[in-house]
C-alpha cells in the first residue's frame, strides 16, 4: 500500500469522522441546548403542576389545584377574617395533613368532631402546611401564609420521622420545572423572578420522572407479592377476620389496601425507615453530631411562639410517631435487614429532645406516641409501605387532638359574654 493512498484513506476517514461529529453536534447537542434553554424560559408556561417556585419558601403547592385553596394548602378556603363567636385552630404540618385526602385527614376529621359536639360549626380547623417541608420551613410558610387567618391557636404537627433529619439551616428545597431540587441558600440565583441551577434541567427531568417510574412498577410488584403478607398480618393483628369464616378471609384483597397514590417500593420504604433509625444512633447523639439539626428546630420553635405570642395567639406542639417507633414487627425487619444492633439506637430521640426543649421553654404539646403504640396491636395505623397514617391512623390522631383541645375550646366559650 502506497504512501499516497494511505494518506488519501486517512483522510477520507477523518473527513467521515468530522462529518459524524457535525451530524451529532447538530441532532444532539443543539437540540440539547435549545430544550434546555426551552425549559428556563418556558416554565412559567410550560410547567404547570402541583408545585411552583416561592422566592421566599422555595416551593409552594398552586392555588386551586385538586380542590386546594388559595395558599394551595389541603382545605377549602375560609374567610381571613374569623367571624364572631367562633374558635379557629390553625394546624400547620407537612404530609401529614394530606395522607387521606382532603376529607380523610386528621384535620377534617378534627372539625367534624368537633361540629357534632357543639351541633354546629362554631370551631373552625384549618388545615395549613406543604409536604416536603420541615419547622423551620413552615415557620416562613406560617409567616407569609397562614399567618393571615388570624386564628386564635396554632398547632405545630411535629414529625418524628424526617422533620430533624431533613433540618439543614443551609438547605433551600426550591422547584423547577415541577421538580424538588435541593440547593444551599447562598448559592440561589435569581433571573427575571426564576431560579437557575447548575443542573441540566432536562437530565433532572429525566432522570426523576424514571426514578418516579421505576419505583411506582417495582411498588406493584412488591404489593402482589406482599398480598398474602399483609393478609396474614391482619389476620394476627387486628381481629378484623375471623379465622372461622374462610369467605371472610378472602374478602381481604388487593383493593382493601391502603396505600398512598405515591407508594414506594418496599426497597425505598425500608431504606427511608432505616435512615430515620439511624439518625438516633446513639454515639452520634452524645457527641454532639446531630446538635445542628435539633437547634436548628429549636431555633425555629422559638421563633414560632414569639412571632405568635406577639400577636396574641396561642400555640401548641402535637408530635407524630414515625412507624418503626410503634410498630415492633417493622422495627425488628429493620435491624435485621441491615444488621443494626438493638442497643445502638435511641428509638424516640426526636421526641426526647423536642419534649425537653418545649418544656424549658413551657409550651404546651401533646405526644401521640404512647396512645399510637397501644393502639398499633389492635389494627395497622399507617399506609402500606408508606410512612403516613391510613384512615385509622387519621381517626385516631383527630380522636386524641379533640380530647385534648375540648377542655381549652370550652373554656374560650366560656368566656364568652
Amino acid at each position: 500500500m502506497t504512501s499516497q493512498f494511505k494518506n488519501q484513506l486517512n483522510h477520507k476517514l477523518i473527513k467521515q469522522f468530522k462529518q459524524i461529529l457535525l451530524l451529532g453536534f447538530s441532532w444532539l447537542i443543539i437540540p440539547f441546548f435549545l430544550i434546555e434553554i426551552l425549559m428556563i424560559i418556558g416554565e412559567p408556561y410550560l410547567f404547570k403542576g402541583l408545585y411552583q417556585y416561592d422566592p421566599d419558601l422555595g416551593f409552594k403547592i398552586r392555588p386551586y389545584v385538586n380542590g386546594n385553596n388559595q395558599f394551595g394548602f389541603n382545605d377549602r378556603d375560609y374567610p381571613l377574617e374569623k367571624s364572631a363567636g367562633k374558635y379557629r385552630i390553625l394546624i400547620l404540618s407537612d404530609s401529614f395533613n394530606w395522607a387521606g385526602g382532603q376529607q380523610g385527614n386528621y384535620t377534617n376529621l378534627l372539625e367534624e368532631k368537633f361540629a357534632q359536639y357543639y351541633g354546629d360549626d362554631r370551631v373552625e380547623i384549618i388545615n395549613a402546611g406543604y409536604p416536603g417541608t420541615h419547622t423551620g420551613e413552615q415557620l416562613a410558610l406560617l409567616k407569609k401564609y397562614a399567618i393571615q387567618y388570624n386564628p386564635d391557636l396554632v398547632i405545630l404537627g411535629f414529625f418524628a420521622g424526617n422533620d430533624v433529619k431533613d433540618a439543614d439551616p443551609k438547605r433551600k428545597r426550591i422547584i423547577v420545572n415541577d421538580l424538588y431540587v435541593d440547593i444551599k441558600r447562598h448559592e440561589e440565583l435569581i433571573i427575571l423572578g426564576y431560579p437557575i441551577i447548575k443542573q441540566s434541567r432536562l437530565w433532572l427531568f429525566v432522570q426523576q420522572k424514571w426514578k418516579i417510574w421505576q419505583s411506582y412498577q417495582q411498588a406493584q410488584k412488591d404489593l402482589k407479592k406482599s398480598f398474602l403478607q399483609y393478609k396474614n398480618y391482619l389476620i394476627a393483628s387486628t381481629n378484623l377476620v375471623n379465622l372461622s369464616q374462610q369467605s371472610n378471609v378472602n374478602t381481604v384483597n388487593q383493593q382493601n389496601l391502603e396505600q398512598s397514590p405515591g407508594i414506594l417500593s418496599e426497597a425505598e420504604f425500608l431504606r427511608e425507615e432505616r435512615d430515620r433509625l439511624k439518625f438516633c444512633d446513639r454515639q452520634k447523639l452524645a457527641t454532639g453530631k446531630r446538635d445542628k439539626n435539633f437547634n436548628y428546630i429549636e431555633t425555629s420553635i422559638r421563633e414560632m411562639q414569639t412571632f405568635l405570642s406577639e400577636k396574641n395567639i396561642k400555640f401548641m406542639v402535637a408530635l407524630y410517631p414515625d412507624e418503626y417507633q410503634i410498630n415492633e414487627q417493622l422495627l425488628q425487619e429493620l435491624l435485621n435487614k441491615y444488621n443494626l444492633p438493638p442497643d445502638n439506637w435511641e428509638i424516640t430521640c426526636q421526641q426526647n429532645r423536642v419534649i425537653r426543649y418545649l418544656q424549658s421553654q413551657q409550651i404546651s404539646y401533646i405526644d401521640l406516641l404512647p396512645i399510637f403504640q397501644m393502639e398499633q396491636s389492635k389494627r395497622p395505623l399507617y399506609l402500606w409501605q408508606e410512612p403516613h397514617w391510613n384512615s385509622a391512623g387519621n381517626e385516631l390522631a383527630s380522636y386524641i387532638l379533640f380530647n385534648y383541645l375540648k377542655p381549652k375550646v370550652n373554656k374560650y366559650f366560656q368566656k364568652i359574654p
